[in-house]
């Protein structure tokens, strides 16, 4: 199984990665890094430490007089700790909210072109969210995990297999695997992992992150499954309603199971 996963993900990688490395030239997360550093305050960046090496993540403090915990986000393999595909606005308005967030950068794909044999992009993902959950444990009050896309599926899994502790909640953006058989085995994944668990998409997500929402749905009154949401969004991907929409699920969500 984790061999088909780490080969789905190599195909999903661009040839342009494996230029830049062959030219020297930097990483797209590197691109990324140094471009956030240029847009964002100083207090909002800081660099976590896992087994394997450094990287960077965005933290914000939460606005209000109490402070519910702490909701560690994770972006998609394709995107930065600050994407517009929903995180960033997540990581800014939950702080209204009252809770702290921290948004991590994924593991850097080009690793996968450079040596695919000793590639495994779960266990480093696992690393990641591993030190994330440790500087979140720094702070008052509950752990919940917003992930999207392949990250989202692949931390279900882990969930599943208890490679990992399970937060107070887990919240998946857009949820897919780029592979039929592994895209209906996360249906059984969300199923078996007994986190409470919110599993939003959208319309216009791509045909994998819709493909099996009713057998998700099905799988998990099989598994009786207690704490189980599954919201389908409609409307313009980037607009900001659906945005405040996104919001509204997820905090509405998290209050109706007690967070």
């Amino acid at each position: 199984m984790r061999r088909l996963l780490i080969g789905t993900l190599l195909m999903m990688m661009t040839l342009q990665a494996s230029i830049t490395a062959a030219q020297g030239l930097p990483s797209r997360q590197q691109l990324w890094q140094q471009d956030l550093q240029r847009q964002l305050q100083a207090t909002e960046l800081t660099e976590l430490t896992s087994d394997n090496g450094s990287f960077m993540a965005l933290q914000r403090e939460a606005l209000t007089s109490f402070t519910k915990g702490t909701a560690i986000l994770v972006p998609d393999w394709s995107e930065h700790a600050a994407s517009p595909n929903q995180l960033d606005a997540l990581r800014q308005q939950l702080n209204d909210y009252g809770w702290h967030t921290l948004a991590i950068m994924p593991p850097n794909a080009a690793i996968f072109e450079q040596d695919p044999a000793a590639s495994d992009y779960p266990q480093q993902l696992a690393e990641r969210l591993l030190a994330a959950t440790q500087q979140a444990e720094q702070q008052p009050g509950n752990i919940i995990v917003i992930a999207k896309g392949s990250s989202a599926a692949v931390l279900n899994q882990l969930y599943a297999e208890e490679q990992l502790v399970a937060p107070a909640a887990f919240v998946m953006l857009g949820a897919y695997l780029a592979d039929h058989n592994l895209n209906r085995d996360l249906a059984s994944h969300i199923a078996r992992q007994r986190i409470a668990t919110l599993d939003i998409s959208h319309q216009r997500d791509n045909r994998f992150a819709t493909a099996n929402l009713k057998l998700r749905q099905q799988l998990v009154q099989r598994h009786l499954k207690a704490q189980y949401r599954q919201r389908q969004l409609t409307g313009t991907f980037y607009d900001a309603d659906v945005h405040a929409w996104v919001l509204k699920e997820i905090t509405g969500w998290l209050h109706s199971i007690g967070l």
